[in-house]
């Protein structure tokens, strides 16, 4: 055996090993979540889920915990001046919320909205496109919440008090809701790494949705292009 086919070989079984790596270890982060809403659906549509979610498991951040979705939103203008509920974890009337994720009522931006005990936290995630289906992961521990968009991070946002969690299910479409899709939203007991993150974004929307997360809407730079 010449050395070029040791190398070709040896190249052949290393890619293999990573294949297998990535694989399994994808397998077990969506095998640890908790399913919400598993198929894609209307964001104007009111749903309250029957899950009782598990507490936050304590790791080495102290409390921790995580959600993740895809989300497409249609319309901004869509009942303005009134911010706009994709999901939250918390009471229908928004005075609880652990997390929630929001249209902006005024412009074209998320909002993540952690109660903590010492009031809530509100962090904007700006210049969001329409029409375009986009990963957003919620990674929240003790005393930050990290946002992910399109499995990139998108900020550490260090929160001065520990977060309030609620025994509140998870809603959508809450008040109205908003003009657009959501799909695949899960829950974690525990703080998703960013290898994590990008793992759960291998689940995109289903049918004739997925068509729309395929490239050039899958690049990020379409997007981090226009972060102001």
């Amino acid at each position: 055996m010449d050395l070029s086919t040791i190398l070709i070989s040896i190249l052949v079984s290393v890619a293999v090993l990573v294949t297998a790596y990535w694989y399994f270890s994808r397998e077990a982060v969506l095998s640890t979540a908790t399913v919400i809403q598993p198929s894609t659906e209307d964001g104007k549509k009111a749903y309250t889920s029957n899950k009782a979610l598990p507490r936050s498991k304590d790791q080495h951040e102290g409390l921790t915990f995580s959600y993740t979705c895809w989300v497409k939103i249609d319309d901004f203008s869509y009942r303005y001046g009134e911010p706009k509920v994709i999901f939250t974890k918390g009471s229908p009337d928004l005075k609880t919320m652990c997390p929630a994720l929001l249209v902006d009522g005024n412009t074209n931006s998320l909002l993540v909205k952690v109660d903590t005990f010492g009031g809530t936290e509100t962090i904007p995630i700006s210049n969001i496109p329409a029409k375009k289906w986009i990963h957003v992961a919620i990674a929240v521990e003790q005393d930050a919440v990290n946002v992910y968009i399109n499995g990139n991070l998108y900020i550490h946002h260090s929160i001065t008090q520990v977060p309030k969690q609620n025994n509140s299910t998870v809603s959508t479409g809450v008040g109205g809701g908003f003009d657009g899709k959501l799909a695949n939203l899960e829950y974690y007991g525990y703080l998703l790494t960013p290898d994590a993150v990008k793992s759960s974004m291998a689940n995109p929307p289903s049918g004739q949705q997925a068509v729309e997360v395929l490239p050039p809407y899958f690049d990020i730079s379409w997007w981090t292009g226009r972060r102001g």
